[in-house]
């Protein structure tokens, strides 16, 4: 053992590599590395909630990529000599994403094979950890957070992460766990060794572009363009929690009530948007400000209703903003609201934040059928521009 000395793999080996991968290798999609990409090999990884995972790998400067369908189970595998990708120089880098941790590598040498975890882009930054030499009987090849070790006489391989593993800051958020597809049930809560947010909302507001068919968000301080004609822009607005970490008071509740990632489909949209919430709409500003009523008449062209916890605002077409002789826009202001009689507010853990003044507002919307609401979240303000 007299041969053995310590080393250290310097920062700079590492941030040499990542300056140049940087520089030619985009992948947004990207979470995790092959750590060695050297030789022959593979990789296997569970997609996180995607229907493609992207791969991109450099040989160095030799740059491929492509994409790979999760099977029934969520797994994607790539074999490096199927794609023509193997890589005969030190310095290559494979990325691939999104995966979730879990997923391995192997790489295949003349006479054995050696397997490794895909490491997390985000862990690539954690100090190195000391690698000891066992002197010029086994190479080590430095790759991104590991070392390929080769015992020259053999042709044994290894793979040894060197990243430390850092302890956490902090717990995860609160909310819910997915067990995965075929579980039963697959969210169960999350309200353990978590933390908790800080009861604020978010205003969610979408449109259907008539063109695409997509669904399109208003940000708040937005612009929509009323339609012309005899068409009707509808806009459909609801309330989420903002997913600083919450999760359903009730227990037999669902676990994913009010966490917004469930809102890009209508199914998970209808299914997990706070309940019990009403909404008022203003239309214009100053002395032509207009407070609508629910299933009322149009103010400006705008008119609103209240269905399934959601706010239905509806734009045409209005000559007095907008035709050969006038073009005003039309700012509105839409206002979510709980009733703090039944205690709704309640609904999740922490409990939703009501604003100052709350309590003061007569309700007419869907909670109890009146009593006391409170404003909830921030007003979504949103300009009628012509078209």
């Amino acid at each position: 053992m007299k041969l053995m000395k310590r080393i250290m793999i310097a920062l700079v080996l590492w941030a040499i590599p990542a300056m140049t991968f940087a520089q030619t290798v985009v992948c947004k999609d990207c979470t995790h590395d092959v750590s060695i990409y050297m030789g022959d090999g593979g990789f296997i990884a569970e997609a996180d909630g995607v229907d493609k995972v992207t791969w991109v790998a450099d040989c160095p400067g030799v740059i491929h990529q492509g994409e790979l369908e999760p099977d029934e189970d969520g797994v994607v595998m790539l074999q490096f000599a199927d794609r023509g990708i193997v890589c005969d120089a030190e310095g290559g880098h494979l990325q691939l994403g999104p995966v979730k941790d879990g997923g391995w590598f192997w790489i295949t040498g003349d006479r054995n094979s050696a397997v490794g975890s895909l490491v997390d882009q985000n862990r690539l930054d954690n100090p190195p950890t000391d690698i000891l030499s066992a002197g010029p009987g086994v190479k080590m090849t430095l790759g991104r957070g590991a070392v390929l070790l080769e015992e020259t006489s053999t042709g044994r391989l290894g793979i040894l992460s060197a990243i430390l593993l850092e302890p956490p800051t902090s717990f995860r958020k609160c909310g819910y766990n997915d067990k995965g597809p075929g579980a039963s049930p697959r969210y169960t809560r999350r309200f353990s060794e978590c933390t908790t947010g800080d009861g604020n909302t978010l205003t969610l507001a979408t449109v259907t572009d008539g063109f695409t068919g997509e669904t399109v968000q208003i940000q708040n301080g937005g612009a929509v363009a009323r339609p012309g004609g005899t068409d009707t822009l509808t806009l459909i607005v609801d309330l989420w929690m903002n997913g600083s970490g919450h999760f359903t008071t009730a227990v037999d509740g669902s676990p994913t009530l009010g966490h917004p990632e469930f809102a890009a489909t209508p199914t998970g949209r209808a299914a997990n948007r706070l309940t019990n919430v009403s909404y008022s709409v203003e239309v214009g500003s100053g002395m032509t400000k207009q407070v609508l009523s629910a299933g009322g008449a149009a103010a400006g062209g705008v008119s609103f209703a209240l269905a399934n916890h959601t706010a239905e605002i509806y734009i045409v077409k209005d000559d007095v903003y907008c035709s050969t002789t006038a073009n005003y826009t039309l700012p509105v202001i839409v206002r979510p609201e709980m009733d703090t009689l039944a205690g709704y507010e309640a609904q999740v853990t922490p409990p939703i934040e009501l604003l100052p003044g709350e309590g003061e507002g007569e309700g007419d919307g869907e909670g109890d059928g009146g009593g006391s609401f409170g404003d909830v979240g921030e007003a979504l303000s949103f300009t009628v521009t012509c078209p």
